[in-house]
């Protein structure tokens, strides 16, 4: 368990997380960490098989503790189909039964992947009632310790509360492999904090919602350091890949201490959920989350500008004025970098706006603009201004 007092309205934070641990190496820790398991049911897909699967199952055989394993199709996405087949596999399915027992069950459920693979399980583990870890293979999101899993269900996707794992292995000679776009899919997850720390700020200030100084700023300074050591992803560094994975777990760590996702995602992160959800309905293959969020990001961060240039509002401009810093660092480094950009129809963008509306309930400056007729006139200039750009 993880606490500390905080002067915020909620007194205390905590997480319960045991451990995690980032560095080069780290997955010979896994011995240790599952030293109080006997039962360990293993998920990984068949690219993070190859990246770290094989060698943590060839590790549980060795301890007498893997109970049941599971190799997901490639590209799952995190619905229905994928959460069912890790339940269902959670156990033999072709076992017998006894009728007077409940179904026998592993102790732990070890995710060994990232964004999909960790939100499926950590989703099943909080179903069944058992303990979850987590063996990262790829700085590509900021959600592997957060208390909340991003769900596609019933039409939409929407983040499901439940649970954070027991520990978080993260090996940097293993992850600092990952694929390009995966790198930076992560550090474009990362840059939505900015606006989304700012809606945050808003909520707080135009809606009276909960609002965390500390764990805000924890979250600023961490995804400064990502934006920081970004611009050396290039060399593959194994320390680089460290601060990066670090900036991800004070975020997911912020999410499971507020018990929302505030401290992580704002209006940003639900117009790429939107953009997310129209790829699926149209059968296409959804881009990296990161990427979507980062060029949301972007759009966001114009719709911003051009509130404080037309608002009248001068406590507004004040609070939008302290991080147009952050938004013209993050526009120098997609363009240096040449991060993708999955969106460049104007009308799309448009259209994901307005549908990010009512995705959810949840305060930020589309809530605002809507409030004052504004929306879809902001969404528009904005949309075509951004794919100019691109």
């Amino acid at each position: 368990m993880i606490e500390f007092d905080c002067s915020c309205k909620m007194g205390k934070h905590s997480a319960p997380v045991d451990d995690y641990v980032i560095e080069q190496g780290a997955i010979k820790k896994l011995p240790e960490m599952i030293k109080d398991y006997k039962k360990v049911y293993m998920v990984c897909d068949n690219n993070t098989y190859k990246a770290a699967g094989e060698k943590v199952k060839e590790m549980l055989e060795a301890e007498n503790k893997l109970f049941s394993f599971l190799m997901l199709p490639d590209d799952p996405l995190p619905d229905y189909k994928t959460i069912g087949n890790i339940l269902i596999h959670a156990n033999n399915p072709g076992a017998d039964s006894d009728i007077f027992e409940y179904s026998p069950l592993p102790d732990l459920i070890l995710a060994v992947g990232s964004g999909t693979i960790n939100d499926s399980c950590r989703l099943v583990s909080y179903r069944l009632g058992i303990p979850y870890g987590v063996v990262g293979t790829a700085p590509s999101m900021d959600g592997y310790l957060s208390a909340g899993s991003p769900t596609l269900f019933d039409g939409s996707k929407s983040t499901i509360k439940c649970t954070t794992p027991k520990f978080l292995i993260a090996d940097t000679d293993i992850i600092k492999d990952a694929p390009w776009d995966m790198l930076l899919a992560g550090i474009g997850d990362m840059f939505g904090k900015y606006t989304g720390i700012l809606d945050w700020e808003l909520a707080r200030d135009y809606n009276g919602d909960y609002y965390c100084e500390k764990i805000a700023d924890d979250v600023i300074k961490a995804t400064d350091s990502c934006l920081y050591n970004g611009y050396k992803l290039k060399d593959r560094d194994p320390e680089c890949i460290k601060n990066v994975m670090e900036g991800f777990v004070v975020t997911g760590l912020g999410m499971a201490y507020t018990g929302n996702s505030r401290p992580a995602s704002g209006s940003e992160h639900i117009v790429a959920y939107a953009w997310e959800l129209e790829d699926v309905k149209e059968g296409k293959k959804p881009n990296l989350h990161g990427l979507e969020v980062c060029e949301a990001t972007r759009l966001i961060a114009d719709m911003y500008l051009m509130l404080m240039e037309e608002t009248e509002d001068q406590h507004l401009k004040n609070l939008i004025s302290k991080y147009t810093g952050y938004f013209e660092a993050v526009e120098k480094f997609c363009v240096e970098m040449k991060v993708p950009s999955p969106a460049d129809d104007v009308d799309k963008i448009v259209n994901s706006v307005l549908k990010a509306l009512k995705m959810r309930d949840r305060y930020t400056i589309l809530f605002y603009l809507d409030k004052t007729g504004q929306l879809e006139r902001y969404a528009r200039i904005c949309a075509e201004k951004l794919v100019k750009r691109l």
